[in-house]
C-alpha cells in the first residue's frame, strides 16, 4: 500500500468511516469473483428493513402479503413506482423509524428532470458511495492516491473564490493528489490553463463532466493546441454521446470510461475495459426498465429506468423513477469476466452549455445548483435567450419565497454571465417536455 493511501485510510478510520473496509472488500470481490446471490441477499436485507422500519413500505407490504425471501426481484413487482412527487407527499412515512440511531444528512436530487427533491442519506450509504466511486477508478487503471484531475463543478469555487469551506475536503484532495478544475466557469484563459496543467504533468486519471471535457476537447481542436496523451478519462454527470466520445478520445489520446449515477442513489453503473455497455454496480443498485404504466419491460427494450438503492436504509428508495431512459442488455456475461446487469444504452439527461459573448462556456448545471434546497421550486427550466439574457421558468410549490431569494439567484447568475445580464423569472403552471419527449432543464437558444 502506498504511503498516501495508507494515510488516507488512517484519516478515514479516525473519522469513524467504514470506507477503507468497504473499498478493500470491493476490490477483493472484483478480483476473485462476486458471489451469484449478492444482489438477492442485498434486496432481502433491504426489504426486511422496510417491512420492519419504514412506515410507507410497511403498509404496502402488509397489503401485498407473501414472502420476498425466495425471489425478491419478482416481489418488487408488487411495489409501486416511486416518484419525486411521492417522496414529497410521503416524506415522513419514507423515513426509517431508527433515524435517531443513525448518522445522516439531507441531500437533494439533481436537476435533470427539473424537479429537485429533498432526501435523507445515512453514513453507511455515504461510505459505500465513496468506496464505489474510488473502486470504479481501478477499472480505468487508477489506484487510490494516483494523481487525478477533476474537471468538475464547484459553485463554491466560483462564488467564494476557494474550493469548498470544509477542511476535510482540502485534506482529502491533498492525500488523494486531486487537482480540481472548475467546469462551471470555462473561459478561454481557463481552458488554456487546464490544458497546460494536463500537458505539464499528465495525471493517472481525469474525471470530468461529459459535456465539459467534450468542450475542452473541441477548444483544443479549434485552437490547434496539442495535448499530450493522457492515461484514462472517466466521464459522468451527463449523457456521453458517441460523437462526444470520438472527439474526446481523439484529442486526449486515451480511452473514455463512462460512469452513470445520480445524487439520489449515487453511482449506478460504469464501463469496463471491454466497453460493451455499463455494468450495474450490484453492491449499490438494482435496475429495472419499465414502460409508462410502470410494467417491467424485457431486456433489449428501451424504457424508463427505475432504480432500487441497496445501501441507504435511512430513507430507502425502491423502484425509484430516476428520470432517464435506457436499455438493459440481454447478456449478463462480459468479455471482462464480470457478470450481472449491464446497461446497454442510456438516453437521459441533456445538459446544455451556456455561452457568453466573449466565448466563456458555463455548464448548464451551474444554474440548476442555484435552485437546490429551495422548497418553493417545484419544477424549473433555465433558458439562455441571448448572450445577455437568462430566463428562469419556475412552477411554484405550496411554499412561499422571499424576494431576497430571487435577488440571490440573479446575483449568482450574473457572476458567470456578466453584471449586465438580464435575469427574468416566469412563474408557470407547468413546463412541458420537448417534442422528443425528453425534459430539458437547461436550454440555450444561442447558436454555437
Amino acid at each position: 500500500m502506498n504511503v498516501r493511501k495508507a494515510l488516507y485510510f488512517s484519516y478515514k478510520r479516525l473519522a469513524g468511516s467504514s470506507f477503507p473496509l468497504i473499498y478493500e472488500e470491493l476490490v477483493r470481490q472484483d478480483r476473485f469473483g462476486v458471489t451469484p446471490d449478492t444482489t438477492k441477499r442485498s434486496l432481502v436485507q433491504l426489504l426486511a428493513h422496510c417491512q420492519r422500519s419504514v412506515p410507507y413500505y410497511a403498509a404496502i407490504m402488509k397489503g401485498v402479503g407473501g414472502s420476498f425471501e425466495d425471489d425478491p426481484e419478482s416481489y418488487l413487482l408488487n411495489l409501486p413506482i416511486l416518484t419525486k412527487g411521492v417522496i414529497r407527499e410521503r416524506f415522513e412515512q419514507l423515513k426509517s423509524i431508527d433515524l435517531d440511531q443513525r448518522k445522516w444528512e439531507f441531500n437533494t436530487s439533481g436537476g435533470s428532470t427539473g424537479e429537485p427533491v429533498k432526501l435523507i442519506q445515512d453514513r453507511d450509504y455515504s461510505d459505500r458511495t465513496n468506496a464505489l466511486k474510488q473502486f470504479f477508478s481501478t477499472w480505468a487503471g487508477a489506484e487510490i492516491a494516483d494523481s487525478e484531475v477533476l474537471v468538475w463543478g464547484s459553485e463554491r469555487d466560483i462564488l467564494e473564490g476557494s474550493l469548498g469551506t470544509k477542511a476535510k475536503r482540502l485534506i482529502a484532495n491533498k492525500l488523494l493528489r486531486q487537482t480540481v478544475l472548475n467546469a462551471f466557469h470555462m473561459t478561454t484563459e481557463k481552458m488554456r490553463e487546464f490544458i497546460d496543467i494536463l500537458n505539464t504533468k499528465p495525471p493517472k486519471l481525469i474525471v470530468a463532466y461529459a459535456q465539459s471535457i467534450y468542450e475542452l476537447a473541441q477548444f483544443a481542436q479549434r485552437e490547434k493546441i496539442a495535448i499530450r496523451p493522457q492515461s484514462a478519462i472517466i466521464t459522468s454527470a451527463g449523457t456521453l454521446y458517441p460523437f462526444m466520445r470520438e472527439t474526446i478520445e481523439a484529442v486526449f489520446q486515451c480511452k473514455v470510461f463512462n460512469r452513470y449515477g445520480s445524487r439520489e442513489v449515487s453511482d449506478i453503473a460504469g464501463e469496463c475495459a471491454a466497453h460493451r455497455g455499463l455494468h450495474v454496480f450490484l453492491w449499490g443498485c438494482y435496475i429495472e426498465i419499465v414502460d409508462e404504466a410502470g410494467y417491467r419491460l424485457p431486456a433489449g427494450t428501451e424504457g424508463n429506468i427505475v432504480v432500487t438503492c441497496l445501501s441507504n436504509f435511512a430513507m430507502p428508495l425502491i423502484r425509484y423513477q430516476i428520470g432517464d431512459r435506457g436499455v438493459l442488455s440481454a447478456e449478463s456475461n462480459c468479455p471482462c469476466g464480470r457478470q450481472g446487469q449491464i446497461l446497454e444504452k442510456i438516453s437521459g439527461r441533456n445538459v446544455d452549455v451556456f455561452k457568453t459573448r466573449n466565448g466563456t462556456l458555463i455548464d448548464g448545471e451551474y444554474f440548476t445548483h442555484l435552485l437546490y434546497f429551495r422548497p418553493w421550486v417545484s419544477k424549473f427550466q433555465v433558458i439562455q435567450k441571448s448572450y445577455s439574457s437568462i430566463l428562469f421558468k419556475i412552477r411554484l410549490s405550496e411554499h412561499c419565497y422571499e424576494p431576497e431569494e430571487l435577488t440571490d439567484i440573479i446575483s449568482k447568475a450574473r457572476v458567470v454571465m456578466g453584471k449586465d445580464c438580464l435575469v427574468d423569472f416566469e412563474f408557470v403552471d407547468d413546463i412541458p417536455n420537448s417534442a422528443s419527449g425528453k425534459y430539458r432543464y437547461t436550454l440555450s437558444e444561442v447558436s454555437n
